[in-house]
């Protein structure tokens, strides 16, 4: 049931809507109501028309008939709830009223920020207006002054015009005269000319004769001497070719018997010359090539299998950092799913992966520890660890090392033949023993020193890190045990053509960048010896005149590198 409730009668429908301070829900208050009822008549601020045409009809209310006490009473208890409604204090015009007293003070703040703003920009203009003024002045001035210029360059070239006629004018003058005087003097000279020809073609008669008689002289002078120098110079040459074979000889016959008479000293002690280590890495290499990578490489299923578990090896490489667990992942993955796998593969095939993840290994140390040299350590973790639970491994690596460096890692020069005894079939193949690449230039045989000191020192960084790390379970392959610094040192120091090359004085240095302080704890007092000629052969020299590192810029280069390695690692000792 819905309910009405009288409300005032409105003299016009467009009356002014009178602004209530407190809501209302649409009803009057007490106060309101009692006021329509005492009085009729509308306020003294009331609307009112101008005749009473033109005041409308009231609208007819119904009236609900109220039948009930219930329905008068709950009639009652409504308007009531009303009025109570109507006088409680709504805190949602409390916040409209502060909210808009908030909105008053946010645009009064931004119109002062605004008007800040104009003031600043009418600043800038002004500023800038008085840019463009000043240079619009400074131009007015270069061209006024450009002008002056134009009009002075002008005046200038004018009376270079004038100058230059009175120039030529004093010159014609002066020709006319010196022609006459020249003329004059050409008479005379023609004479004396003519007289001196003929003086000097008798003199040049004569002097002729003498100087075809004197070399007819000298010709068979000369003839006489260089029988007499060509006789004597061969008779020097195979005199100095006979005592150089003879020393030769000799200096092998000394050198044979005394590698004899070492030998069974060697054998007993388990030691070996460079040489003889060079032949056996050489020999291992080539069984590899030729019985390994050869048939692998013949057959098509072998080498598709082959392939694609190299081609697991070389990313892996490549992204090994140093991080402890980087390291082991990477390890892990190339021992159990590469070279392990739970599928064992083919002894050939598994020859040929080993072969494979050396020469990964090598590369990666002659393209990144070349360019960093912290970039050897997680790279000599990983072929140490790899060393260490390989089979076969250690052998085929410290080959694939040799391959890469010739005789650097024993060290020894490379022998005019090969492991087998047989000489070179050329010198590229000698050349390519040593080490060396291939040089991009056509007419070069090898690459420049530079390039090959530096791959050499990567990876020879990279082997005496894998030499600086204790073994873990058992003992390494002789070949990665840290005595073989000392041997590498010693042999080195013994060889004078090594020590003047300027790869060996680099990698001197490399060795003791790497392990000069490791073994300086470890062998103490005898290290100390070493360093001393080592220190000895780069400032006063190992020979009358010869120093390690040879004379050279880059051997000078390497041999200061040398000596402040040295003095480094003598004063940390302190």
């Amino acid at each position: 049931m819905r309910f009405s409730v009288p409300r005032s009668l409105s003299p016009s429908p467009v009356r002014r809507q009178q602004r209530r301070s407190k809501s209302t829900f649409g009803l009057l208050t007490d106060s309101e109501e009692s006021d329509i009822s005492e009085s009729d008549e509308p306020d003294s601020d009331a609307f009112c028309y101008a005749s009473e045409s033109e005041v409308p009809q009231p609208p007819i209310t119904p009236r609900a008939k109220i039948k009930t006490t219930a329905e008068q009473r709950h009639i009652e208890d409504t308007v009531t709830a009303i009025r109570l409604r109507t006088r409680h204090h709504d805190p949602y015009e409390e916040w409209e009223k502060q909210t808009r007293k908030d909105s008053f003070r946010v645009a009064r703040k931004q119109q002062t920020a605004r008007q800040l703003q104009i003031h600043d920009e009418l600043d800038q203009a002004r500023i800038q207006e008085s840019r463009r003024r000043a240079a619009l002045h400074a131009r007015q001035m270069a061209e006024v002054e450009a002008q002056l210029n134009s009009l002075k360059l002008k005046q200038q070239k004018e009376e270079d015009t004038l100058r230059k006629g009175w120039q030529e004018r004093d010159k014609l003058l002066w020709q006319r005269i010196d022609s006459v005087i020249q003329l004059e003097e050409d008479k005379v000279r023609a004479r004396l000319e003519a007289e001196r020809k003929v003086r000097e073609q008798e003199e040049r008669k004569r002097q002729e004769e003498e100087m075809q008689k004197r070399q007819a002289e000298e010709k068979q002078r000369k003839e006489e001497e260089d029988k007499r120098k060509a006789v004597e110079d061969a008779e020097r040459r195979r005199i100095e070719e006979e005592k150089e074979k003879e020393e030769a000889e000799k200096r092998r016959i000394q050198e044979e018997e005394r590698l004899n008479t070492e030998a069974d000293q060697r054998k007993a002690a388990g030691l070996t010359i460079a040489v003889e280590d060079w032949r056996n890495a050489r020999r291992i290499l080539m069984t590899l090539k030729k019985e390994t990578m050869r048939p692998i490489k013949s057959s098509k299923g072998s080498k598709s299998a082959w392939g694609e578990q190299r081609r697991k090896i070389t990313p892996k490489i490549g992204q090994l950092t140093n991080d402890p667990k980087s390291i082991r992942d990477i390890t892990d993955f190339i021992h159990d799913q590469v070279i392990m796998p739970p599928h064992r593969h083919h002894p050939m095939l598994y020859t040929g992966l080993l072969s494979s993840l050396a020469k990964t290994i090598l590369l990666q140390a002659e393209t990144e520890v070349t360019a960093e040299k912290k970039a050897a350590i997680p790279l000599a973790q990983v072929a140490f660890a790899l060393l260490d639970r390989l089979e076969m491994f250690p052998d085929i690596f410290f080959a694939k090392l040799v391959e890469r460096c010739g005789g650097w890692p024993l060290p020894c020069a490379v022998p005019p033949t090969d492991e087998n005894g047989q000489p070179w079939a050329d010198d590229a193949a000698r050349i390519k023993a040593m080490g060396y690449r291939r040089s991009v230039q056509q007419d070069v045989a090898r690459e420049p020193i530079v390039e090959y000191m530096g791959r050499v020192a990567g990876v020879m960084r990279l082997y005496f890190h894998i030499l600086k790390i204790p073994p873990q379970t058992r003992p390494m392959h002789p070949m990665f045990q840290l005595p073989r610094c000392w041997m590498w040192l010693a042999r080195i120091l013994a060889d004078h053509a090594l020590l003047e090359s300027v790869v060996g004085a680099q990698l001197i240095y490399t060795a003791l960048d790497v392990l000069g302080s490791h073994a300086l704890e470890v062998w103490g007092h005898q290290w100390v010896k070493m360093l001393e000629l080592v220190y000895q052969g780069v400032t006063v020299g190992f020979a009358e005149g010869r120093f390690i590192g040879g004379t050279t810029a880059v051997g000078m280069s390497a041999r200061t590198r040398v000596q402040m390695e040295v003095e480094r690692i003598m004063a940390a000792a302190r």
